[in-house]
């Protein structure tokens, strides 16, 4: 029986998410956004397989499959209220509404000739240093040479529908990584329509759930400074989404009692020949993530959603998009560290397909950094960060992990048939 290959996953924020805060037409709810964001993937993945299989010469028509397809899903989550991203995002302290976004893409051409060998693998024993004018002295390459990823991103924008296509602009239109605040706005403002990027009064993104979340803390943070005066000691509280203060968390509200870090994301892998299992001639992978930050947040804060090797990262042999506490997995740089993990650790370092690869070494690499690295105490005795994570690599394996008690995410495969998972111990 030939390999079932996952070709794209999203995410929808993880937390304390117990089905005890859920009601049964709730969860509906949460699943069926999940799979409309997987269709809106998937869609985009088909068209560039039809378009590849009708372009006998090649024509470049499927370079940026995977890119599309991760930034259709995101949107339609960014266009759906019940996640915490572009409309359906968190009030800030200062009842405003700020969006962070990535993406990263990495594709790899088979075809493509050899690298030069490592120097210890041949008999030459040429110097690494090479003059090639009397005023230039340049490094010959020591090692093989890696596909090399392309990223963009976005933090603390307002009044943009979908944080996500402007970080797909700022990739693909500028020299640079990351744009933030008004810098990012007034580049949107000047995009081509084609970029996708609208912008949208503050009305637009006004939810009463969010505003009731905003005002529950802010009541929770005045009581707070009335009990610490007399120690001059004022804690500044913040919300993950739809995390509660302490004292509310016995309330019979399942909308109060539900506590995830708001966030979406998604990953998807395109590859030019699904006919067999031998090397194809091109594939891509992507991962794109996006947030509307934690409720209450000061000072514009900025999570790890818009940080590449954080919440976000693609490369040669995987995508990962990170969902959780940002300041722990920008501590940890979760994303890249399992990818590296991946790469160094375990050994999975090649762009050849492997049709025999399970996911057993994504799936360690995944729990390394998820229950070890993210869950360790600091030394101020601070304990590690909640979360979780989705992770595809180049063979179509797939893994999906969570330090917390549930996480919205669902894959599909490349016939179509998908799946959604939201409680830990969900089979």
């Amino acid at each position: 029986m030939s390999k079932r290959r996952v070709v794209l996953a999203v995410h929808g924020g993880a937390g304390v998410i117990q089905r005890s805060a859920l009601t049964p037409e709730l969860e509906a709810e949460y699943r069926s956004a999940l799979r409309d964001a997987m269709a809106a993937g998937y869609a985009v993945l088909m068209r560039g397989k039809g378009e590849r299989d009708d372009d006998s010469g090649g024509g470049g028509q499927d370079k940026e499959v995977a890119t599309n397809a991760v930034e259709a899903a995101v949107r339609c989550m960014e266009d759906c209220p019940l996640f915490n991203a572009g409309k359906g995002s968190v009030f800030t302290h200062d009842g405003q509404i700020r969006c962070d976004a990535s993406i990263m893409a990495c594709s790899c051409n088979n075809n493509a000739a050899t690298p030069p060998a490592h120097p210890c693998n041949t008999d030459n024993n040429e110097s690494s240093i090479t003059n090639t004018s009397p005023h230039q002295v340049i490094q010959k390459r020591r090692y093989p040479s890696t596909p090399h990823p392309q990223a963009g991103a976005v933090a603390g924008v307002t009044n943009i529908q979908n944080p996500i296509s402007l970080a797909k602009a700022v990739m693909e239109r500028t020299p640079h990584v990351m744009l933030i605040g008004e810098g990012a706005e007034d580049f949107a403002r000047q995009l081509p329509k084609e970029a996708r990027v609208e912008i949208q009064p503050d009305e637009y993104f006004w939810t009463d759930r969010r505003w009731r979340q905003l005002e529950s803390v802010r009541k929770a943070e005045r009581e707070e400074e009335q009990k610490q005066k007399q120690q001059q000691e004022v804690r500044i509280l913040f919300q993950l989404d739809h995390s509660v203060p302490q004292e509310v968390e016995s309330s019979h509200d399942d909308e109060q009692r539900e506590k995830k870090f708001g966030t979406v994301g998604c990953i998807a892998l395109y590859r030019s020949d699904y006919s067999n299992n031998k090397n194809p001639p091109y594939y891509q992978l992507a991962s794109a993530t996006s947030t509307g930050g934690m409720t209450n947040q000061r000072h514009h804060r900025v999570g790890d959603s818009p940080i590449i090797g954080a919440g976000t990262y693609a490369n040669h042999l995987c995508a990962i998009s990170c969902t959780g506490h940002g300041e722990w997995f920008i501590r940890c740089v979760a994303a890249h560290d399992i990818a590296k993990r991946l790469e160094y650790k375990h050994g999975y370092n090649s762009t050849s397909f492997d049709a025999n690869n399970d996911n057993t070494l994504l799936k360690k690499a995944l729990d390394e950094v998820i229950f070890g690295t993210l869950m360790a105490e600091s030394d101020s005795g601070e304990q590690g960060g909640d979360g979780g994570a989705i992770v595809l690599d180049k063979d179509g394996n797939f893994a999906g992990g969570m330090n917390c008690p549930g996480m919205y995410h669902g894959w599909v495969y490349e016939d179509g048939e998908m799946d959604t998972r939201i409680f830990w111990d969900e089979s």
